[in-house]
């Protein structure tokens, strides 16, 4: 009986190839997403969101550090700004990300714990639906009063101020340097009133044309001004002295203790995966121990951080209830 089955044909032979080699990528292709799905981390590239605009000083930092990691977790790390209320849009749009270890922000105190302490309705809790990765440096804050005033202490602008009605400006309200002088005004009873700027610019001439007498901000910001001769530094917040201002005391040497300073951390979805955290905290803290980014921070008045997740976690859980108490106080709310 003559076969049913068609000659093969070499075009034939060609096509089942195909299928068959077809058939062993599909086999091979599910394989390897099994695989990855439940491979090492990571499996892409990793974003660090920035919560501040392109050219910022976060913004540089986070892109000098990731330059300084490079390919040490194995993938890249992509750097995506996403500025917004101070950090807080940024935030909030990691916090809502997958927890795989692909996703972490680089973020602030303002966004961490001010403005949630500032806001009765926010959209996250930063200890609940955060992980802590890194702090990554302190800046001190320093106060200065206009040359005009003639006073070169502490001591003697609090006896000028309580016998002379006196202003003090921020870079506006609801900002750490707005917090940070409401705490000193609590301490000392330091009677001065408050007048925000639109930002640092706003600040700095308002200091220059004696529209307010007092400030506080980075020392990268008053720093012109101080050498220029138009405002004098009293005081500097933090642990020690700053390298630039060596002969300026910090508010703990003259007996106001924890004076606040402004911070940048690194920070993660809840319950990302630990070898992630623990993998990216290993890098930062790396990095951080360079000898030439060390001065570099150095010069522009700022402290490099470091050490394990929970010091940033203590540092969270500390500040929280504090700054809050100092919002509570002050009667501040926001704009």
């Amino acid at each position: 009986m003559p076969s049913s089955r068609l000659p093969l044909t070499p075009s034939s032979r060609l096509t089942r190839r195909a299928l068959g080699l077809c058939a062993v990528g599909a086999v091979a292709t599910l394989a390897f997403g099994a695989a990855n799905a439940a491979g090492a981390w990571p499996s892409r590239p990793i974003m660090m969101t920035v919560g501040s605009p392109a050219g910022s000083l976060p913004d540089t930092v986070a892109r000098d550090l990731v330059a300084r990691i490079g390919m040490a977790l194995g993938q890249p790390i992509v750097v995506e700004n996403v500025p917004g209320a101070g950090g807080v849009v940024g935030m909030d749009r990691v916090r809502q990300a997958a927890p795989d270890g692909h996703r972490f922000i680089f973020t602030n105190i303002g966004a961490v714990v001010i403005s949630p302490a500032l806001q009765k309705s926010f959209p996250y809790d930063p200890v609940r639906d955060f992980d802590a990765v890194s702090l990554i440096s302190t800046g001190p804050m320093v106060l200065v009063a206009s040359t005009s005033l003639g006073v070169e202490t502490l001591a003697q602008l609090l006896e000028l101020a309580r016998r002379k009605p006196m202003m003090y400006g921020s870079v506006g309200i609801g900002t750490p340097p707005h917090i940070f002088v409401e705490q000193l005004k609590a301490a000392t009873r330091l009677p001065l009133d408050h007048v925000p700027f639109k930002g640092s610019n706003g600040l700095a001439q308002a200091l220059l044309g004696d529209h307010v007498s007092v400030g506080m901000e980075a020392l990268t910001v008053l720093l012109p001004l101080i050498e220029g001769g138009k405002v004098r530094p009293l005081a500097v917040s933090g642990e020690k002295r700053l390298a630039l201002l060596p002969q300026v005391p910090t508010f703990s040497e003259l007996g106001v203790p924890s004076i606040g300073v402004a911070w940048l951390a690194v920070m993660a979805p809840k319950g990302t995966l630990p070898e992630a955290v623990t993998a990216m905290n290993r890098e930062l803290t790396r990095v951080l121990a360079q000898p030439d980014l060390r001065t570099a921070w150095a010069a522009i008045g700022r402290h490099v951080g470091g050490g394990p997740p929970e010091v940033l976690e203590d540092r969270i859980r500390t500040e929280l209830p504090r700054w809050k108490s100092i919002i509570d106080s002050a009667g501040i709310r926001p704009e």
